[in-house]
């Protein structure tokens, strides 16, 4: 069966699905959370192109100790207690109504800009609790001690390949029985669905983690390359 639908279809429903963050701002005589106040902010804008399966810019945000580092521009992204030093508030500060960064998206808001600011400010501290640490990818793939509980499977249109949700992955068997094709190992801890384009050359998933952040990644089939990546945090 093919789904010649699904691509419009499944964004828009994902899109319209998860709910928007209100702008707000934690109480100011309160230490900013790394896990709570700013992480959030960082799904939604940034990690879909600064992640291990798409490093934009030489740069990964989904781990605490790469998001201190430097890119390619060679500056520290991060500089503890000095936001004015830190790379990364002159690339989401606009000018004119225009930021560097997130790239091909509107500029962040004053209330976010404000809040990352404050909590570098406050000495950049990493309060993400130890089972929110673990960071998958293809050089640390998920591992199973029991079959994963399986919310998607889909044949591509020649047949020659199945794809099947795994845990922070899609996985791609060859449908003859003769093993993997590869792991798309990706952001999203549940993968809700995954299918092949029409012509067979990419595979879109579609999940996230509950309560937390929704995902679409765009796959490159043959190269086992993650091509786009659209992230909203709850």
């Amino acid at each position: 069966m093919t789904h010649r639908f699904f691509f419009p279809a499944a964004i828009l429903a994902l899109l319209v699905s998860i709910p928007v963050l209100a702008d707000e701002k934690p109480a100011e005589d309160q230490p900013l959370s790394y896990f709570k106040d700013i992480r959030p902010i960082f799904q939604a804008n940034c990690q879909g192109c600064h992640q291990p399966a798409k490093q934009g810019g030489e740069y990964v945000m989904t781990a605490f100790d790469l998001l201190l580092s430097e890119g390619e521009s060679g500056e520290a992204a991060i500089v503890p207690g000095k936001p004015a030093e830190s790379y990364l508030i002159s690339q989401i500060t606009p000018s004119d109504g225009e930021a560097e960064m997130p790239k091909g998206k509107d500029p962040l808001t004053a209330v976010e800009i404000e809040l990352i600011s404050r909590w570098i400010s406050e000495g950049a501290k990493d309060d993400t609790p130890a089972s929110a640490r673990v960071v998958f990818d293809a050089e640390h793939p998920p591992t199973y001690q029991a079959s994963p509980v399986i919310t998607s499977v889909n044949y591509s249109p020649d047949g020659t390949l199945l794809a099947v949700s795994g845990y922070h992955e899609v996985l791609l068997h060859r449908a003859d029985g003769s093993g993997l094709h590869g792991r798309l190992i990706g952001m999203s801890a549940r993968i809700e669905s995954a299918r092949f384009s029409p012509d067979g050359k990419k595979l879109v998933a579609c999940g996230g983690s509950p309560g937390r952040f929704g995902e679409i990644q765009v796959w490159d089939v043959e190269k086992l390359q993650l091509l786009y990546s659209i992230n909203h945090g709850y």
